[in-house]
């Protein structure tokens, strides 16, 4: 059932748990945002080559588990420990990424819908040690009368962990409509390059806070996500 009351009252209390648990676990957020940015840095201005591309997404997928990981932790939303480790977040990580990069590719709508109502997954997973089929049946469950307000809630962050694209696309159109490219548009590029490798890293983080908040909010039925709509 779709939400008919305001969804911004529950994306106003997502935002500030997902504040509250970068604020409980700042460090570690700060370290993932250093080590992130420096990775792709070096890699987009080509201090390091091509060949570091692949090592590079595994350092950043390790990054965003441990995020991950202490979001939880720092949040106090696992008081006896990790149910789930590693290998059930790369599980979940697999097939939620492909199921709704399918569901992108082939109609848009159904990749939205798919991400919005796994938000919260990973804390299922983690937090109470759920199966990774059970903890996407966990999610979709929970998320059924509030996909507006997740929706809202995630938009913006989603759409920022596109920013790097913007200068490689404007670098296309320049090269095609523009001719020749001068050595100032290509400073100019390598500017934009690292400011949009810094959104994008700010953006995973605020996604990534915001799916454990919306578990937070969600996993007890007196929370006050669902009192948004009682």
């Amino acid at each position: 059932m779709i939400d008919t009351q305001n969804p911004w009252d529950g994306a106003l209390s997502l935002w500030r748990e997902a504040a509250r648990l970068i604020g409980e676990a700042k460090g570690e957020a700060l370290a993932y945002l250093a080590i992130t940015i420096a990775l792709w840095s070096l890699i987009d201005l080509e201090i390091l080559g091509e060949g570091f591309f692949f090592p590079a997404m595994i350092v950043d997928f390790l990054c965003a588990y441990f995020l991950t990981v202490w979001l939880i932790k720092r949040g106090d939303l696992a008081p006896s420990g990790l149910m789930g480790g590693f290998g059930t977040y790369f599980l979940l990580s697999l097939l939620s990424g492909f199921a709704i990069l399918i569901g992108s590719l082939l109609f848009v709508v159904p990749g939205i819908i798919l991400m919005v109502r796994w938000l919260p997954l990973y804390g299922y997973a983690l937090a109470e040690g759920a199966e990774s089929t059970d903890a996407m049946g966990l999610s979709w469950e929970a998320t059924r009368e509030h996909f507006w307000t997740l929706f809202v809630a995630i938009v913006l962050p989603v759409l920022a962990t596109l920013a790097p694209i913007v200068p490689i696309l404007m670098y296309d159109v320049s090269a095609i409509f523009g001719g020749d490219i001068s050595e100032g548009y290509l400073g100019a590029s390598q500017a934009m390059l690292f400011l949009g490798t810094v959104i994008s890293s700010v953006a995973v983080l605020l996604t990534t806070a915001i799916g454990i908040a919306s578990y937070s909010l969600l996993r007890d039925p007196t929370a006050s996500l669902n009192s948004v709509f009682e």
